[in-house]
């Protein structure tokens, strides 16, 4: 998107936040608890007369919201959603920060303000078009709990039953637990990681089980030591996901933990802390956690050059109409809790 279509000239523009996975990464799949952050990376979207969808999940996101909206899209002048994510590229590669999921929350919200439906108040239909459109496009894979974070926005709990919509639910966290997002330097392939354990659920349903059993039990104490007020019982539990992570991988023959990640959460292990990864792995993001912000300072100085710590912070907010005293651009910081 220019940077004209990033103003508050002519349609509404709306801006929709990344996130990062704290536990939850595939047992969210099996009816698991996830627990997410949004964070401040944003895709920024705006209706634009004359132009075509730019994305498959856009094209999606634009059918649905016309679908929901009705009589009131027929105002609206041919045209579709322009979407600029490039605050979810370090450099020149695309990071995984939920770029895609981002997209198709501000897309939907862009047209619902564009046809004059405020999006205040209806975070659940906007999420549910926002997933389906996403879901669409990426060929059924995903929970949807990146959008969920996209909608919501600050620390969410995400789950899935079997039969009926998902369950959304605001986590308080201590003020105490500190988090360093970075970067291996690594692109990943998620949809063949999660078609690789799905095969693997498949050829080995027993061992599948106990291991998905493994990691919702975990995802659960990560939520219990959170309720609790406990940090450095969440670092602990969120630790011990990412080791089971790892053993998913090797049972699936798939790289989730990499070695970039072992040598991550070995030196977060050695001032007080852990890392795992963030999302279905196999390089890209991370998360180290910590109970003191010396250790996290520590481990931010401590992981570079060999990792690229990331400039966000939390998103308090999910997606939403962007206001004039907003700034185009992102402010960001160390990310921090509290």
């Amino acid at each position: 998107m220019s940077k004209s279509r990033t103003t508050l000239v002519g349609t509404p523009v709306v801006a929709a936040p990344g996130k990062i996975f704290l536990v939850g990464e595939y047992a969210v799949l099996e009816g698991g608890v996830a627990v997410l952050a949004a964070v401040s990376r944003y895709a920024v979207a705006q209706y634009i007369r004359g132009a075509r969808p730019q994305s498959p999940v856009v094209d999606e996101a634009v059918k649905g919201s016309c679908a929901a909206i009705g009589e009131a899209s027929t105002a609206l002048p041919s045209g579709s959603v322009m979407v600029d994510t490039d605050s979810f590229c370090q450099g020149k590669a695309k990071i995984g920060l939920g770029s895609s999921a981002a997209t198709a929350v501000a897309t939907v919200a862009a047209m619902f303000e564009t046809a004059g439906v405020s999006i205040e108040g209806r975070q659940q239909e906007v999420f549910a078009i926002a997933e389906a459109a996403h879901q669409a496009a990426q060929g059924g894979v995903g929970s949807g709990a990146d959008v969920a974070a996209a909608v919501y926005g600050g620390f969410i709990k995400f789950t899935r039953p079997a039969e009926g919509p998902p369950v959304i639910e605001p986590i308080a966290v201590p003020a105490s637990l500190h988090l360093v997002v970075f970067w291996t330097g690594e692109s990943a392939d998620t949809r063949t990681l999660v078609e690789s354990v799905r095969s693997y659920s498949r050829s080995a349903p027993s061992s599948y089980r106990m291991l998905m059993g493994a990691l919702r039990t975990t995802a659960e104490r990560f939520v219990s030591e959170l309720g609790a007020g406990r940090a450095t019982g969440a670092v602990v539990a969120a630790g011990r996901y990412g080791r089971q992570l790892a053993e998913l991988g090797k049972a699936a023959g798939v790289p989730i933990v990499t070695e970039t990640f072992e040598r991550a959460a070995a030196l977060a292990r050695e001032l007080g802390g852990d890392a795992k990864p963030s999302g279905a792995g196999g390089g890209d993001v991370g998360v180290a956690l910590f109970a003191t912000p010396e250790a996290a300072a520590l481990f931010a100085r401590a992981c570079q050059p060999a990792l690229s710590v990331l400039d966000v912070s939390l998103a308090p907010s999910g997606v939403h109409r962007r206001s004039a005293e907003e700034p185009s651009v992102a402010t960001r910081g160390p990310f921090h809790v509290g």
